[in-house]
């Protein structure tokens, strides 16, 4: 066993035989474990993430996933070490430390990007990648520079389950074609973290493509476990504008009379960029299963019906704690088209996130231009507003109700009364989603071709926006 091996099992050793009097317990089968010490999912499901990291933590293999993703712990094993509590991104978010473990430093950022030390747009310059990614293929590109060039063994990643294909799964991809099985979003709970149990038995270093409340979770565990900085050097975070519960694809098939059965590949964003959820069956045959794109004419009304508790008062949107975080390139011209299809912007955060960047452009695996000084590249309004605006005021709303919220180390935001009642507007609307006969049949009428007069109407006030903007900036500057 090599040193670095060796340092990673100590903590939990250490752990382990302090709780040695503990274990002597498990005889009995009537064991009870107090709630107070354990990640926040097995006492309160509306504040777990499904991140994972109670899993990959646990240095007995004491808890175990149910069928929602949500954590269940198995009494006889628990050694009552307190890790999975510890390490949980669910009941509190401690922007501050995050910062310290992060950055090395107590300076938070309270912007939506949050900390930014260069930002990029680009493409990945493999077609078969970048075709195939939800944006310009970057994170795939990032990953797949890495392995190439032997700086990582593997990277660990997300694809849909291929035996059970409407699920998602975290894999470690050590090929070309392994990565390009994790290629494009999957807006699904998949528990990334429960994979660390793995990666802790094994030899070599690992790249890490996680979600914002993943990342959490991760920088929690290496402040417990340091050792594991050493196997997981890189951190590529993605945005998030929430994830969608499992029985969305379940339905969304069952909408269009899909059996589920039947499917061999489901995309959430399949085909040309931007992309539309589709389902493909087992004879070969695609079938798109919604009007327009995956943005006006599925996700944009998903997250509305579909989107878990602990999504709807999450405020980090933008992967603040990674090295570097991928996002879509969704800026506008004045007519409200995109100005960069296939593209994705790139914020790197921490000096690997700089390094990792800089040597992908250099070895040709990506293209891109830095548009640090260029105020047009800030995250798109609708990100910022259902992130650093809603979930915020949502969460101080139910704190002040004495409702279950996650506790931040950051005030709410100034709001008007027009945003106050905007974000009253969305939390009925998903408290609604809650009930199958209200969601099934709004989103099957909201992806049928009866919708068409909708999406249209709003793809017309969009450029009516933009037009009167682009007024606004011309009458500026006569």
């Amino acid at each position: 066993m090599d040193g670095v091996r060796l340092l990673s099992v100590l903590p939990f050793a250490h752990r382990f035989l302090q709780n040695a009097d503990s274990m002597e317990e498990t005889a009995s089968s009537a064991k009870t474990i107090s709630p107070s010490i354990l990640a926040i999912g097995m006492s309160n499901e509306d504040l777990c993430t499904r991140c994972g990291t109670c899993v990959g933590a646990c240095p007995t293999q004491a808890i175990e996933l149910d069928d929602r993703r949500f954590p269940r712990l198995i009494p006889d094993r628990c050694t009552e070490c307190r890790l999975c509590h510890t390490t949980c991104p669910g009941a509190r978010v401690d922007y501050l430390r995050l910062t310290q473990l992060t950055f090395g430093h107590d300076r938070d950022d309270p912007s939506f990007d949050g900390h930014v030390l260069e930002t990029y747009m680009g493409y990945c310059t493999d077609e078969r990648i970048r075709s195939g990614g939800a944006g310009g293929g970057i994170v795939t590109a990032l990953c797949w520079d890495l392995l190439k060039h032997g700086d990582v063994d593997g990277c660990i990643v997300a694809r849909m389950n291929p035996d059970v294909p409407w699920r998602g799964e975290a894999f470690i991809a050590r090929s070309y074609e392994e990565l390009l099985e994790s290629q494009g979003s999957k807006y699904t709970i998949v528990p990334v973290n429960a994979i660390f149990q793995e990666v802790r038995r094994l030899p070599g270093r690992y790249a890490y493509v996680a979600l914002p409340c993943q990342a959490h979770g991760f920088r929690l565990l290496l402040a417990e476990e340091p050792a594991l900085r050493e196997k997981i050097p890189y951190v590529i975070g993605l945005f998030c504008g929430g994830a969608l519960e499992p029985n969305l694809v379940t339905e969304l098939l069952e909408a269009r009379g899909i059996d589920v059965g039947n499917v061999r590949e489901f995309k959430f964003r399949g085909g040309d960029w931007p992309g539309r959820m589709q389902a493909v069956l087992k004879d070969g045959t695609v079938r798109d299963l919604h009007e327009s794109n995956y943005k006006d004419g599925a996700y944009n009304y998903f997250t509305g019906l579909y989107m878990p508790k602990r999504c709807q008062t999450c405020i980090d949107g933008s992967g603040q704690f990674a090295d570097i975080s991928i996002s879509d390139a969704w800026t506008r011209d004045d007519q409200g088209k995109y100005l960069y299809e296939s593209h994705s912007r790139m914020l790197a955060r921490t000096p690997a996130g700089v390094e990792l960047l800089h040597r992908a452009i250099e070895r040709g695996t990506i293209v891109a231009h830095d548009v640090t000084r260029d105020a047009n590249y800030k995250t798109h309004k609708i990100q910022t507003k259902r992130k650093g605006t809603n979930a915020p005021l949502r969460v101080a709303r139910l704190l002040r109700a004495g409702n279950g919220a996650p506790i931040y180390d950051r005030p709410p935001p100034e709001a008007t009364l027009r945003e106050k009642l905007t974000e009253r507007g969305a939390s009925f609307l998903l408290w609604m989603g809650q009930f199958r006969w209200f969601r099934f049949p709004l989103m099957k009428f909201l992806t049928s071709r009866g919708a068409l007069p909708l999406i249209r109407f709003r793809l017309w006030r969009k450029k009516r926006k933009y037009a009167r903007s682009a007024k606004r900036k011309a009458s500026k500057s006569n």
